[in-house]
């Protein structure tokens, strides 16, 4: 008999608490192997199940806090969707298809029936929030559609490319892979808002794997045929869920890319021309592709994301938000508006909310924290001048990477945001780049290693994983 969907209510039953062991097992044993297959020539996989089962733990207590706390939300609405295409697959598999790999219609929308339950219209005829359903819905099938069965599951598998962000900075700066598992694998609003069934949890593991094949294919130069395949299908589960990521990840990326070459010109006033230019031309060619894909960027579309920070900053007065909100001050749509107010769009988008403005205890541990990155660019700033900054930024690819990339989204965010709640799950996807930017610029005494060194050890080890 086919399960029905009740929309609006999902807990946890008894069954699931007595399965939950066995599928946490079977993951144990999964990880043990990788961990003894690797960890001989990469010591780093000493992190990785503590890192695999911080991120499932998050997970667990992000169920527990939806369902028992907040009452529901867009994960559980992802969920119920899901068991709705998981219901269609087990009454008619080719109308699953339809809507597994075709448009999300009104006439595929149809082939649902009360027997089967009907995915929320809101996230079915979204492109993107229904691409999240089509990668979730198959999930269920192996967790006899439990909602905590299938969170773990999906942070199993969202791990990988996580895994493999941490990778590519510890290969890059070895003396240094503590503070990055602290950055990617092991902090606290990256464990928790990156463990459910969300937007973000999926396109932050894609962006970590995106991450890692440029830096095989084009840094390292080792194996790059069997690269390709996941970085393609990455960059295409970025693009049909949150496009505008890849316009973040374009300037720092295409440096990185010719990173080598750029090194190999001896005359550095010709390297100082070109760097600036590859910047202004994988910048201008972001512009065009988020104009020319304007209709798949929602609200950060170029001829949307002006109106869509004024109507933010207006919807925050509405007594519903309880004061968990912000104003930047946001009144002019124009790009002078817009640009004006970077600076206080990029302090909100990393380091708000304040401990102060923290309404409960979540954005309290958020408050925490942000008090936290806020200690550490200080600390950075002290300890570097201007110059010098410079200097480490276009001599080591990666950190410009991470700066360009987490600076940017970080404005689009604080931007184009004004509730807290909102603003804590959108930073997982940009904040491990930012702290791993912090760790990187903060000298410290038993760290003197040029970058030219880093990479030449990474050559040899070779990012085994």
């Amino acid at each position: 008999m086919v399960e029905t969907v009740y929309f609006g209510y999902l807990t946890i039953h008894p069954w699931e608490l007595l399965a939950l062991p066995f599928y946490l097992l079977f993951i144990y044993v999964i990880a043990r192997r990788v961990k003894a297959r690797n960890i001989e020539k990469n010591p780093l996989y000493k992190y990785y199940i503590w890192g695999l089962f911080a991120k499932i733990a998050g997970g667990f207590f992000f169920v527990y806090i939806y369902l028992y706390v907040y009452n529901g939300g867009d994960t559980t609405a992802y969920f119920e969707s899901s068991m709705a295409m998981r219901n269609l697959l087990a009454t008619s598999p080719s109308s699953w298809l339809l809507n597994e790999f075709g448009a999300n219609s009104p006439e595929h929308w149809s082939l649902f029936s009360v027997e089967t339950g009907y995915p929320l219209r809101y996230m079915y005829f979204d492109s993107q929030t229904e691409m999240v359903i089509r990668l979730v819905n198959p999930l269920l099938i192996f967790t006899s559609s439990s909602y905590l069965l299938t969170t773990v599951l999906l942070d199993w598998l969202a791990y990988a490319g996580i895994w493999r962000l941490f990778l590519v900075f510890s290969d890059h700066y070895p003396n240094r892979s503590k503070l990055f598992a602290l950055a990617i694998l092991f902090f606290p609003s990256v464990i928790f808002w990156g463990s459910g069934i969300l937007k973000d949890t999926v396109t932050f593991s894609c962006t970590g794997w995106v991450v890692y094949c440029i830096h095989r294919i084009y840094v390292l130069k080792k194996n790059r045929g069997r690269f390709y395949i996941p970085l393609l299908i990455s960059l295409a589960i970025i693009f049909f869920i949150k496009p505008y990521v890849i316009f973040a990840l374009l300037p720092g990326s295409l440096l990185w890319i010719f990173s080598n070459r750029i090194a190999a010109i001896r005359n550095s006033a010709v390297r100082l021309i070109i760097v600036p230019m590859i910047f202004v031309v994988s910048v201008g060619g972001g512009f065009y592709l988020l104009s020319f894909f304007g209709s798949y960027m929602g609200k950060f579309a170029l001829e949307k994301i002006a109106n869509t920070a004024i109507v933010t900053q207006n919807d925050l007065k509405k007594e519903y938000y309880h004061g968990h909100s912000f104003d930047i001050g946001l009144t002019d749509a124009s790009p002078t508006g817009l640009i004006t107010k970077f600076p206080a769009a990029f302090v909100a988008g990393i380091y708000r909310p304040f401990i102060w403005e923290s309404g409960n205890v979540v954005m309290l541990i958020s408050g925490l924290e942000n008090t936290l990155i806020l200690l550490l660019t200080i600390s950075s700033i002290f300890q570097s001048n201007l110059v010098a900054f410079f200097r480490k930024l276009f001599r080591e690819p990666i950190l410009f990477f991470a700066l360009s990339f987490s600076i940017f989204f970080a404005f689009s965010v604080g931007i184009t945001t004004s509730n807290f709640g909102a603003l804590v799950r959108f930073k997982i996807s940009y904040l491990p780049f930012f702290l791993c930017a912090l760790f990187i610029l903060i000298k410290r005494q038993d760290e003197n290693v040029e970058f030219s060194n880093m990479r030449s050890l990474s050559s040899v080890r070779g990012l085994k994983g």
